[in-house]
């Protein structure tokens, strides 16, 4: 990154060279190949650079969908781990149910052989009784019978009742344990799914780091790529200038050949001159356009629906001829002959020896005579007299010579 900045600083100081060279009056010192070679290096690690931001986006892109998986995954884990908590809630409110059930149990077999013991207290204050005593207490044989009968019932239902209690002290007993043991096994799937949360949670931070560096990344790329194209707007505008310069001095050669050899020097105007047709800048020909047998030497200014837009004065001055009579407002391969091929037009003096000539109008709004300001209306775009189609021809002469319109623009 370090290296890529020095040499993007030594380019930088390489183009304010170049725009000092052209700012100068010699554009000879410029040197095009070195711009051009500058240039296209820029332009090739601008696309580096967009490759790689192509890249970083795309894999912050990736990473931000991941991220919302892992957040997925998390709510899954949480809505499980709620779950979970809810069904040990549930087991140890049915486990502790079962115990008190149990409780209540171990007190009834308590009772049960409380009242036995008292029985067996009250037996033994009486006396050891035997079978002998209970058959010689008898008053007869059936008495005796019934006697013994009583004492083996009260045994056997006492009995048969702490049997029965314990039966189903076993089953609550083992219901209880089975509730435990799934109690357990909720409880390790717990831990498990708290486990995976907490790995989850992990991984979820590293993306987000990760996201963090990558939109770093795509920042710093986004600051060299504007850094890059401002370079190379700064090269292609010495290259503009240059080109201008050049292009001004063969124009200036053309004037002197056609002056007759002496130098000819187009005064610049004090104030801004006003575009002719405002909201229309297209030029389908330019001053310097050969057509065969001799240079236009006026510009065509041309766009789709230009067709009755407004023509202005471009500069303050005083109308000294028109024509408004041609009614060929149409394309057409030949001259219809009207103004002298200009059909209709304007014709402005703007002193110190400019003229500006407005061609092929579909109509004009002003007379010969009359004073205008710039950007006063003077007339609708047309196609009237040697015109193929709909355009604005304006043109600019100085002392009776052309000269090209845009030198007064720059």
């Amino acid at each position: 990154m370090a290296n890529k900045k020095i040499k993007l600083f030594s380019v930088l100081l390489s183009i304010a060279a170049v725009l000092a060279l052209c700012s100068s009056s010699s554009s000879a010192e410029f040197d095009e190949e070195e711009n051009s070679i500058q240039r296209s290096q820029l332009q090739q690690e601008n696309s580096e650079l967009q490759e790689k931001r192509k890249q970083t986006n795309s894999q912050i892109k990736e990473k931000q969908k991941y991220s919302k998986e892992l957040q997925q995954k998390i709510s899954e884990l949480s809505k499980k781990i709620k779950e979970s908590n809810e069904s040990i809630k549930n087991l140890n409110s049915e486990i502790n149910k079962k115990q008190s059930k149990i409780d209540s149990m171990l007190l009834q077999i308590d009772d049960i052989l409380e009242l036995l013991r008292k029985r067996l207290r009250t037996v033994h204050m009486a006396g050891d009784t035997s079978s002998l005593e209970i058959i010689l207490g008898a008053k007869s044989f059936s008495d005796f019978i019934d006697k013994s009968e009583m004492m083996k019932s009260m045994s056997e239902y006492d009995k048969s009742l702490i049997d029965s209690i314990k039966g189903e002290m076993s089953i609550i007993s083992k219901e209880q344990k089975e509730l435990k043991t799934k109690k357990k096994a909720v409880e390790n799937e717990k831990n498990s799914l708290e486990q995976d949360k907490k790995e989850i949670n992990r991984l979820s931070e590293e993306n987000t780091k990760i996201i963090e560096e990558l939109k770093k990344t795509s920042e710093e790329l986004d600051s060299e790529l504007k850094n890059n194209e401002a370079m190379q707007k700064e090269l292609e505008a010495a290259l503009e200038a240059y080109n201008k310069e050049k292009a001004a001095q063969a124009r200036r050669e053309r004037l002197k050949q056609q002056s007759g050899g002496s130098e000819i020097v187009v005064p610049q105007s004090g104030d801004e001159y006003v575009w002719p047709c405002p909201g229309y800048t297209y030029l389908t020909s330019t001053f310097d356009e050969w057509r065969g047998v001799n240079n236009h030497g006026a510009l065509d200014i041309a766009e789709g629906g230009i067709y009755g837009a407004k023509v202005v004065a471009c500069y303050d001055g005083v109308v000294f001829s028109t024509n408004d009579t041609c009614p060929h407002d149409y394309g057409k391969d030949s001259s219809c002959g009207c103004g002298g091929g200009y059909g209709n037009y304007v014709m402005i003096d703007h002193g110190n020896g400019k003229i500006s000539i407005y061609g092929h109008l579909s109509g004009v709004t002003v007379s010969a005579g009359q004073n205008v300001k710039a950007g006063q209306l003077i007339g609708y775009v047309g196609s009237t007299g040697y015109s193929t189609g709909p355009h604005l021809h304006f043109e600019m002469k100085y002392n009776g010579v052309r000269y090209d319109p845009l030198t007064e623009y720059n």
